[in-house]
């Protein structure tokens, strides 16, 4: 199995234009949050917008609108709810799940999601345990979409028992799809049948919010134009090295998922 280590991380990692714009950068749109959910929305546009995107939009319900312009003003906001009311081509990249719910708007955007967008497409949380619901989307899955399951919601998408690891590098082959496996340490298997190991983070990263980070970062990579696997390893990396910084200077106990957010800048690797 492949390492997810320094030296991988800078065999792989794009330079940053200097003459770039904010769309050389690309445009994420993260579609997240629901009625008393919506934390978990402005987390993952925050994360992508400070990974390094030019443009972040976030669909949210109207009630977080405040809240996400307070933290963050330069993101741009929809609260629409209807993908199909979306010009979904406008955009570089697009997330989905973190607290959406299992409303039948949220199950018609994820297939519709899967039905139409031909871009780099970034499926978590809710949106996951869709999938698991609706079995019938799974066949929906292919290349150009990237799952982030912790252990317990790859178990209820694929209802297995025995060797995670074993399982998805099963899975990510069996649907031509990459995945991440969100554990202690966390994988990533490609459709191309490699699979890696990260080697950053730490215990205190075991706390609310800290998937929906990974989600935006990983987003805002593939919206700069890194391949779907490149971006799948490089997000783990770099989101587990972030949360290391943090605990450099505080508890574990203490660490939240904003901690990794803040400390992104702090690793130095995406410039």
């Amino acid at each position: 199995m492949n390492q997810i280590d320094a030296n991988w991380v800078t065999a792989h990692t794009k330079h940053r234009l200097t003459k770039g714009h904010k769309k050389t950068f690309g445009h994420v749109l993260v579609i997240a949050g629901s009625p008393g959910k919506v934390g978990s929305g402005i987390l993952c546009a925050r994360a992508a917008l400070h990974a390094g995107c030019g443009l972040v939009t976030a669909m949210i319900p109207s009630e977080g609108v405040a809240a996400l312009l307070a933290g963050n003003p330069e993101i741009m906001y929809n609260t629409t709810g209807s993908l199909r009311e979306l010009d979904l081509s406008s955009f570089d990249a697009i997330a989905i799940g973190p607290g959406i719910g299992f409303s039948d708007e949220s199950v018609d955007n994820v297939r519709y999601l899967l039905q139409t967008y031909l871009g780099p497409l970034v499926i978590d949380a809710d949106a996951l345990s869709i999938l698991g619901l609706n079995p019938d989307l799974l066949n929906l899955l292919n290349e150009r979409h990237i799952l982030t399951p912790h252990i317990g919601e790859f178990a209820r998408i694929q209802k297995f028992s025995g060797n995670s690891e074993q399982q998805s590098f099963a899975f990510a082959h069996a649907h031509n799809t990459n995945l991440i496996l969100k554990s202690s340490p966390t994988l990533v298997s490609l459709p191309s049948g490699q699979q890696f190991v990260n080697t950053t983070g730490n215990d205190g990263m075991a706390t609310a919010g800290s998937g929906d980070v990974l989600t935006g970062i990983t987003a805002a990579l593939c919206a700069q134009g890194y391949g779907n696997g490149d971006a799948a390893c490089l997000a783990v990396y770099v989101h587990g090295l972030a949360a290391d910084i943090a605990v450099e200077t505080q508890s574990k106990s203490s660490l939240v998922a904003s901690d990794i957010i803040k400390n992104l800048g702090q690793t130095r690797l995406l410039d």
